[in-house]
């Protein structure tokens, strides 16, 4: 089966005192459980906690892909994250329970993609598509702006792909909608969506031919 791996984890997360890391899988896995909940039609594997700080998961859609990994950031903050993405074969079962005991193309993309970002600034690394010369700086350039991001606007962006009106993020926030229209403007966050979308689109098209050959 052709499907979107992602395998994502914590930047610098051993920097931390134990009882805070300790304290942050747990907050990590309460969101990784939420997470499954939320978006379980579009997984093939569950968000699962593999190595620590480090969690996998298995997309049959990439629609979802990043409102979940937004929440992640918006919820995280500031803790740091970083997410490898790969596409390509499973050539074992698939797990429908967690996303481990599974192989194949897939998860050697998303390994070398989050391989790749350590050490890096970049967030967001995709293996396994074409026209990567385009996605990649692409992808870098939007790295970039969110590494400037405050708490504020992950959460205004996590609500703004959810497509909540503008009167309920800023009831929700506890915040004026000026500063809601000021996040979303100041941060193009409409034009981030529209670059996300057009990046899920080829991630959905290159499983749809993966599973057509």
């Amino acid at each position: 089966m052709y499907c979107l791996a992602l395998i994502g984890d914590i930047c610098d997360s051993r920097s931390l005192e134990a009882k805070d890391r300790a304290k942050l899988q747990k907050q990590l896995k309460s969101l990784l459980h939420s997470l499954n909940e939320e978006f379980a039609p579009s997984l093939l594997s569950p968000f699962t906690l593999t190595l620590g700080d480090e969690f996998q998961a298995l997309f049959a859609d990439a629609t979802t892909l990043w409102p979940a990994l937004t929440t992640l950031q918006a919820e995280l903050f500031p803790v740091r994250l970083r997410f490898g993405f790969g596409l390509g074969e499973i050539v074992t079962d698939i797990n429908r329970e967690s996303a481990l005991e599974m192989d194949g193309p897939a998860f050697y993309r998303a390994r070398d993609a989050i391989s790749f970002l350590k050490g890096r600034e970049d967030i967001y690394r995709v293996e396994g598509l074409p026209d990567m010369d385009l996605i990649a700086p692409t992808l870098s350039l939007l790295s970039d702006a969110q590494n400037k991001w405050k708490k504020r606007r992950f959460q205004v962006f996590k609500a703004y792909l959810a497509t909540e009106p503008v009167e309920a993020i800023a009831f929700d926030l506890g915040i004026s909608k000026v500063a809601v229209y000021k996040n979303i403007n100041d941060g193009m966050l409409e034009s981030i969506e529209q670059i996300l979308k057009a990046i899920s689109q080829r991630m959905n098209h290159a499983m749809r031919l993966g599973n057509e050959r």
